[in-house]
């Protein structure tokens, strides 16, 4: 899955998750953390750089690649 141009830190995460219909809720609640949580890293104020722990629980949850996350990731952060 690609990253669209223009998109900021984190847009691919909120890209995805609502491709798969979940909420920040939802989300929350499958990584096993607060939503207050969940919502900073989407919008990059927390994980600046996604660990490794949180990076494979987001990979089995939204069904992607790690290979992906990593790649999205990085290109997050040339932009």
């Amino acid at each position: 899955m690609k990253r669209e141009v223009g998109e900021k830190l984190r847009d691919w995460l909120i890209r995805v998750r609502h491709m798969r219909g979940y909420s920040q809720a939802d989300m929350a609640e499958k990584l096993g953390i607060s939503e207050p949580y969940y919502s900073m890293i989407e919008n990059g104020h927390r994980q600046k750089a996604l660990s490794l722990p949180m990076a494979v629980k987001l990979s089995e949850e939204l069904n992607i690649s790690m290979r992906d996350i990593i790649r999205m990731e990085v290109e997050s952060r040339q932009n």
